[in-house]
């Protein structure tokens, strides 16, 4: 940011303090996705020599670094000659921790483990010239083979959606091996989650008919992410759901796929969305698949598989997607 406080044109140009490596990735990796320009340093001294060798338009820092904490690089970047944004970042949660950080100068503070929506936030708080908002957000599509993949894979991530304020569609191509009663359970499922459920009509094993019905919901629904089945799979129908999602999601922003209970070990996340705060709503919808009688569709099975895959996070629950398209 120019000494004025004008920002300069281009991609906002973010500076991340984290001397954790694998944070720093994370962060800078959920930046760059949405067309941020990053740069890292893992100390506050290098940080500064960045921060007044380049232009950036806000800092994101650890609070907890070597050397020059987080706390005096704060204090350094609000000096008048440098004035800049600062977001802080803190596994601290103690009152006297979280009162130091703001007198430093602190702008925000956020605690760890990294809530992305609200991190993003903040951001389209501190410059809205760069994120103009609808008066009514696009919704979010779900994608599913079968009743209860999307339950098991991306539940909890949609109800973090709904929280936010967006309309969620759940769009389930076929009814699988239990016919009818998959279906009725999962319309009480879609409900416990609050989302939208639409069926494919009951007569399409046309592969194009089901293509041109599957390209009609996305168009009217017009959503700003989907989620889809991942190719990765072992069972050919979700393959064939997989393919013709993508085929049909040119307009959308953003897609993701998700992990269904037959995920082959070529299904490579590199996003993982923590859902502990949802995962109770979400194991409320699994037992909606109870009469089933199918492991995969249970909450100890769903709940597993979020542990699993929470290493990546520390070993928070979390669900994990590929980026397919940004």
């Amino acid at each position: 940011m120019t000494m004025d406080g004008v920002r300069a044109p281009g991609p906002l140009r973010i500076l991340v303090v984290e001397d954790a490596m694998d944070q720093a990735l994370f962060v800078r990796s959920l930046f760059e996705g949405r067309g941020y320009s990053v740069q890292t340093a893992q100390d506050g001294a290098h940080a500064l020599d960045l921060y007044d060798a380049g232009e950036f338009d806000l800092v994101v820092t650890d609070l907890n670094l070597p050397g020059m904490d987080g706390f005096d690089l704060t204090r350094e970047l609000k000096k008048p000659e440098r004035g800049t944004i600062v977001i802080a970042i803190t596994g601290y949660t103690h009152q006297t921790y979280t009162e130091s950080a703001f007198r430093a100068g602190v702008d925000h503070l956020l605690h760890k483990p990294i809530d992305e929506e609200d991190l993003l936030e903040q951001i389209r708080d501190y410059f809205p010239e760069l994120h103009p908002r609808d008066e009514r957000p696009r919704p979010i599509l779900a994608v599913s083979t079968r009743p209860g993949d999307v339950t098991f894979g991306c539940a909890g991530t949609l109800l973090r959606h709904r929280e936010h304020g967006r309309e969620l569609m759940l769009y389930i191509l076929g009814r699988g091996p239990h016919g009818d009663l998959g279906e009725a359970c999962a319309r009480v499922a879609a409900e416990t989650l609050g989302v939208q459920l639409l069926f494919a009509e009951a007569a399409t094993d046309d592969v194009v008919e089901r293509q041109l019905l599957l390209e009609r919901v996305i168009r009217e629904f017009d959503p700003s992410i989907a989620y889809i089945p991942s190719r990765a799979d072992d069972d050919a129908n979700r393959r064939e759901v997989h393919r013709l999602s993508w085929s049909g999601l040119g307009e959308v922003p953003e897609v993701f796929g998700y992990l269904t209970p037959t995920s082959t070990l070529d299904f490579k996340p590199d996003v993982f969305e923590i859902v502990g705060p949802q995962m109770s709503t979400k194991l409320d919808a699994m037992l909606a698949y109870a009469d089933l009688g199918e492991f995969a569709l249970t909450g100890r099975f769903a709940q597993a598989a979020a542990r699993w895959w929470g290493r990546q996070r520390n070993f928070a629950e979390v669900e994990p997607f590929e980026h397919l398209k940004r």
